[in-house]
């Protein structure tokens, strides 16, 4: 029990550090998702767009 009891505070440091980097890792998780789905909407609104086109000329 001594370990918790920790008066240099060490382990508060390492949990801020560890909450840091783990917090850090998700907003880059969360930004990759986000740039890929912002692609995939791209990609959807050019292909609904030549369909449209495509339809009004042959129709």
């Amino acid at each position: 029990m001594d370990f918790i009891r920790n008066e240099h505070g060490a382990i508060l440091a390492a949990a801020i550090i560890l909450l840091f980097f783990v917090s850090l890792f998700l907003f880059s998780l969360v930004s990759w998702h986000d740039s890929i789905q912002r692609s995939y909407d791209s990609l959807e609104t050019y292909y609904e767009n030549e369909t449209v086109r495509t339809m009004k000329r042959n129709g």
